[in-house]
């Protein structure tokens, strides 16, 4: 048994929606990175190593265990690559691969993309496309990534949170027992993390030396680094076969409720007085109590959300958690139990003593 576990892969997965040239002439494309381990311990052993390493060269301390990149440029936003290449030179021991995924479309050769064959049919151009798909990146990359290599020898595939209609992707990618979908997973889950860092380094080499959002282009950003020889890149472009994958079938939103990490901590908004909620939720990414709640989500490898009445009660199961941050959330989770949700109340007090 203990021989069998040492060689079950785990894989983490983030994404984002990249623009580059300068107004009106602005390309946008998707991009996509799954890193690789083959022991998930080990590696996280070694990110808790690393990221202080790297931050303490630079006199720099966090309390937060799990960094994502929007954390290290407010950390140090002049010095990133001081923290972000001695971190990966750090870890790289136990990064088996990298794989980077990307997705341009040439509106010259495919001015329309059909979706929603189910459900209303419609066209878009490839800009509108993807805008659209944009958000849904990560299951593309998890399809692909076992497409490719198969389901055999991995054990977990962590997903950071993506919102998507049905498509084919997910149909394949749903059956993968080891699928996980995490809310905020670049502050709570290692692999995610390194997932979200090396697309940070990727996206300021393109800028930086103005390269091609290519092939080719992607290979020689990572061919000076220390991973280089783990570096594998793979379109996702135009063709009819992905396509026919990555193409809204129908405008219903993929339930992800079976699929998330758990516990769940739900996060409602307090309703500051005056505060807008986009603001007070930035407010408290910025307070102690976002370090002991991402540290608590580590250590339990669970996930977070902000709480939407109308979306998510639905979502919690016995085991999860409500966040009462003063006497309004106290109100509301109040309001939930009476009406037979099965909610925990966990206080800022209590993240702090059961992530010790």
């Amino acid at each position: 048994m203990e021989r069998a576990y040492q060689f079950m892969k785990t894989i983490g997965i983030d994404s984002l929606k990249i623009e580059l040239g300068n107004p009106p002439h602005i390309f946008e494309g998707l991009l996509g990175i799954a890193v690789t381990c083959k022991d998930e311990k080990a590696f996280t052993d070694r990110y808790r190593e690393c990221m202080p390493k790297a931050l303490q060269e630079l006199g720099i301390k966090s309390n937060r265990i799990v960094l994502k990149a929007y954390d290290i440029s407010r950390l140090a936003p002049e010095n990133e690559e001081k923290i972000l290449n001695p971190f990966l030179d750090c870890l790289e021991e136990e990064i088996e691969k990298i794989d980077i995924y990307y997705t341009r479309y040439n509106a010259n050769k495919l001015p329309r993309i059909s979706i929603y064959g189910k459900d209303q049919p419609t066209t878009k151009n490839p800009v509108e496309f993807v805008r659209i798909i944009c958000n849904a990146y990560p299951h593309y990359v998890g399809y692909w990534y076992l497409n490719e290599y198969s389901f055999k020898g991995i054990e977990k595939m962590y997903l950071d949170h993506f919102e998507s209609c049905l498509t084919p992707a997910w149909e394949s990618l749903s059956q993968f027992k080891g699928v996980t979908v995490v809310y905020k997973g670049g502050n709570c889950n290692c692999l995610i993390s390194t997932s979200d860092l090396l697309l940070r380094i990727t996206v300021m080499e393109l800028k930086k030396k103005n390269e091609d959002f290519r092939r080719e282009g992607l290979e020689r950003i990572h061919s000076v680094f220390s991973w280089s020889k783990k570096v594998l890149v793979h379109e996702l472009g135009g063709s009819t076969a992905i396509l026919k994958f990555m193409t809204p079938i129908n405008r219903r939103p993929i339930d992800l409720t079976s699929y998330i990490a758990r516990p769940l901590v739900f996060v409602p908004t307090e309703s500051l007085a005056g505060v807008p909620i986009n603001e007070e939720r930035d407010l408290f990414e910025d307070l102690p109590v976002f370090d002991d709640l991402a540290n608590f989500l580590f250590l339990t490898q669970g996930s977070f959300k902000y709480f939407r009445p109308g979306a998510d009660v639905r979502m919690g199961k016995e085991g999860d958690y409500f966040l009462v941050l003063g006497p309004n959330s106290e109100d509301l989770y109040e309001y939930l139990r009476n009406c037979g949700t099965k909610l925990s109340k966990i206080t800022p007090d209590e993240l702090i003593e059961k992530a010790k």
